[in-house]
Formats: structure tokens, sequence, C-alpha cells
């Protein structure tokens, strides 16, 4: 379809204004030796619900402050109106404003206590304390009347939609069940290749009919990998510090983060969910990747769609690249925690590093990359990355048969939906593809 008006479309933060509430939860849940505790933010919204037996859609917040996710998720509102229902949307520890240590919260040994455990930890206890914090109460009698709970849905996307699945695996007790959307569960080593080829069809499928661009993008970041840090500089790249060695590895890096998700963020109409991007920014870009002119000047042009739709950006930190040192500013203003999520990257996620000025992710090649993150999160946080972890502690794609009232929902354009491939049929159901 055409592009939609590039005019500012309101958010559900304009649309619904939430309550804003704060809640007391410990630091460390699994340790018996300290009662200390600190304030999980979360947006809540009742305006849809009917009397206190109304559901609760529980959005599980994921790598930055919650306002970012309240504010692009408005086919929840959908929803919740039409079921009667109250949202709640809760906010990740280590992100936003809600800090462990307050302002000491990132130094290495506040930093032990960032994982998807303590913030699975955390989201029990919210769900136990709902029917307080909301003055919500079930519709079915109670199996345990000493402990009541809301009738709770849990919902999340991305790295959300993974806590919302890990949810069910862990506490299924706490929710009536939950929907994962573009969650990759299952995406452990192996699977680079497979998502280097998600990207290009995205960029085949939705970069205009018979237009080339997939194989455009293949010969730009083709040209990428056998270029000269003199080269880049002719085709416009502006690094933010001189150039070493490795700077051709780094850009590669940068550019393939901006393209994957370029086609992750593929939305019809003008979004500020991650940066300033236009509707359709994979037909964008492939306009720039199909113009006249050298290869890797058209794939920087590309590339900076994503990470300066703004205009600001100053210089492209390469330096940044595979947790490489600690990030600094950024024009356009990403709301994703940088910092924190190179932390998780640094231990349960390894394949999921932030690149791109923030902007991007993309997984490390096994081998080499993956010996530089781990040797990179050591000299910066002081731990290596244990990249089996999370399969052992919640399992892969043909595990999630044995968990009920579980959906996953894909989107066709997203190159993550690689993992959540292997789900079995069972409990857990196919993931479904929009």
């Amino acid at each position: 379809g055409a592009d939609t008006s590039m005019a500012e479309q309101p958010g559900a933060l304009h649309l619904y204004p939430p309550s804003r509430g704060r809640f007391a939860i410990p630091r460390d849940h699994f340790r018996f030796t300290s009662a200390a505790q600190f304030d999980l933010t979360y947006l809540s919204y009742d305006a849809f619900a009917r009397d206190a037996r109304s559901p609760v859609l529980f959005y599980a917040g994921n790598e930055g402050a919650v306002e970012l996710f309240y504010n692009n998720s408005g086919a929840l509102f959908t929803l919740a109106s039409r079921l009667g229902a109250r949202l709640l949307f809760a906010e990740h520890r280590y992100y936003g404003s809600s800090m462990p240590f307050g302002a000491a919260s990132f130094t290495p040994a506040n930093l032990s206590l960032l994982s998807v455990e303590q913030a699975l930890a955390d989201y029990a206890a919210l769900l136990l304390a709902l029917p307080a914090e909301l003055g919500c109460r079930s519709a079915r009698p109670s199996v345990d009347p000493s402990r009541p709970l809301c009738d709770t849905v849990l919902f999340g996307g991305s790295y959300g939609g993974m806590l919302a699945a890990w949810h069910r695996v862990r506490y299924p007790h706490l929710s009536l069940g939950a929907v994962a959307s573009g969650a990759p569960v299952d995406f452990y080593d192996g699977v680079q290749s497979r998502f280097a080829a998600a990207v290009n069809r995205t960029f085949a499928v939705y970069g205009g009919k018979g237009s080339g661009c997939s194989s455009a993008l293949q010969a730009a970041l083709a040209a990428a990998d056998a270029a000269t840090p003199s080269q880049l500089v002719a085709a416009g790249v502006r690094p933010c510090d001189p150039m070493g060695g490795d700077a051709v590895e780094r850009y590669v890096f940068y550019a393939r983060g901006a393209m994957a998700s370029t086609a992750m963020l593929d939305y019809p109409y003008q979004s500020r969910f991650v940066g300033l991007l236009p509707p359709n920014p994979v037909r964008r870009a492939c306009g720039d990747l199909l113009a006249p002119g050298e290869p890797l000047r058209r794939l920087h042009s590309a590339v900076l769609r994503l990470v300066n739709g703004t205009g600001a950006l100053r210089c492209v930190d390469l330096r940044a690249e595979l947790v490489g040192r600690r990030p600094g500013w950024w024009a356009d203003g990403s709301d994703l925690g940088v910092q924190s999520w190179n932390y998780q990257a640094c231990t349960e996620l390894p394949l999921e590093p932030i690149t791109s000025d923030g902007f991007g992710f993309y997984p490390e090649a096994s081998g080499k990359q993956a010996a530089q993150l781990a040797d990179r999160c050591a000299d910066r946080f002081g731990v290596r990355p244990r990249p089996g972890w999370m399969g052992l502690a919640f399992g892969h794609g043909a595990d999630y048969r044995h968990h009920s009232n579980l959906l996953f929902v894909e989107n066709d354009k997203d190159p993550w939906q690689i993992g959540t491939e292997s789900v079995a049929s069972g409990g857990a159901g196919r993931p479904f593809v929009a």
C-alpha cells in the first residue's frame, strides 16, 4: 500500500494517560541474608474495566523505560477495550526508573542482580500483589483463598515476549496464559546464517516487487567486507574515533545490525519506537541500495535511515560494537537501556548484543567474534557469557510442548522469528505468523 502521512501520530501515553505506581520489591529474590528492597515502576490504565472482576492484561516490560512500551502497544488497548480489561505495564529492573541501587546500579558488583530470573521473580511478586495494587479480584472460584489472584494474561514483545513465555514456564500458577510476540526463545549458537537469510528475505519480499533489493543488500555488504578504512571514509562513514585495524569488521557488524532492525521495524507508518523512522523503512532503504553510485556509499545511506532519522548524529561509534566500550550519547535519543542490555548480552543472552549506536541488534558469528565478545565482557563487566544457560533453564523450542496456554505470535517481516520456528505443536502451539 501507499505510505501513510509523515504527520506525528499520538501514542498511547497521550490517548490513554496512565496511572503510575511504585511497588517495593526485593533486590535479590534468591538470597536469604538481606531484606533490601527497591521500587519497581509500573503504569496502569483501568478506564475499560467494568468492575473489580475485570481481567488484567499484564505487559512484561523489556529493555527500556516502561513508557516506551506503553506508548507503542496500541493493540493491547484495542484488546482491553473489547474485553473490558485493565492494563498494567511493568518495568524491567535496571531500566527506566527501576534501579535497584539508584545511581550506583551499574557497578560490576551491583549489576550481578540483573538477570532474567530476577526479573521473572519481580513480575511474580507484582502479580501476587495486584489485588492490593489495582483493587482487582478473580471472577473464578479460588483454589487457594489465602492467596487471591486477579485473572491475568501476560503479554510481551521481543525480549518482553520471551519473558512472558518464560514466566509461563517458571510461574504457570500465577497467570491464565501468555501471548508472546516476536519472542525468540530458541535463539542459540548456529542460528546466525538463518538470521542473515531472514533479513535478506524481508528485503526481497517487502523492498518492492521485483526490485532486486535483497541482491543489492548482499552485494553492498560484500563490498563492505572487502573495503579498507579509507574506502569507508570515502563512502561517507564518519567514525567517532580514529579507525583501528578492526574498523571494517566493526562497520560491517554495525551495518548488519542496522539492516536487521530496519526489517524488524518495517511498520507502514512513521515510528519513534527505536529512533525516528519513516513509513515502510525497508522500501526506503531499498531506494538507497538501488540508487546509482558506489555500493558502499549506498549501504551507508540505508544505514543512516535507521540510526540518524533526525539528521543530528555526529558520528558512528564503531568502538562500541560487540560490547567494545560503554556507549555514549546518541543524537536520535534511543530509549533502549544500552548499558543494561549489554550486560545481559554478556551473561545470559550472548547472541543479542546491541549494535548500531544503540538502535540495532545482531548475533555475533561463532568463533572469532564470539571470543571477542566474551573477552570484552570480561574486560568491561568482569563476566563471561554462558551461551547454553537459557536453553538449560527454560528449554529449547521442542520443549515448549510441555507448557500450556502459551501463544507465540510472529511478524512475517521480523527476522527474529527464526527463534520460534522450532516451537513444537502441543501445549504451546506453533507460532502464528501474521
